[in-house]
């Protein structure tokens, strides 16, 4: 969006520029001379350097795309190395994504862990609301 904010004023810099800038002129670079209307050349500039502009953006995606596309590639060999290995090797009930030599593996494996018991439940029974002060009757009947 903020490219649309730029462009579209220059854009109609000159096409403006263009539009005032009729009349031929004789143009000359080192031996070279021809006779153009100085809009003309200011619109086949800025076309010139709009084209070179977005090859130059295009070459930039096309490299950071094949660098996205190899690293999608190197993750999925890892993930399928990692599954291959996480079949073989042994592990410890409880701890599924610790290494095997890990330190907190051996600890684990060292002290069993004691059994847990669930809290006993004693249920008392709501003590009774007490009566309001003045009987059961309801004031106004």
């Amino acid at each position: 969006m903020i490219r649309l904010f730029i462009t579209l004023p220059v854009i109609v810099a000159l096409i403006i520029f263009a539009a005032c800038n009729q009349a031929p002129v004789e143009l000359s670079w080192l031996q070279w001379k021809w006779t153009s209307s100085p809009g003309v050349l200011a619109l086949l500039v800025a076309a010139l350097l709009y084209a070179t502009g977005s090859a130059s953006v295009w070459i930039v995606v096309l490299r950071q795309m094949r660098r996205a596309r190899r690293a999608e590639q190197e993750v999925r060999t890892l993930r399928a190395r990692l599954d291959s290995t996480d079949e073989t090797a042994p592990r410890v009930p409880g701890l599924t994504s610790a290494p095997a030599d890990s330190p907190m593996l051996r600890a684990y494996a060292a002290q069993p862990a004691a059994p847990v018991t669930p809290p006993a439940v004693t249920e008392t029974p709501p003590a009774p609301a007490p009566d309001a002060p003045g009987g059961t009757e309801r004031p106004g009947s």
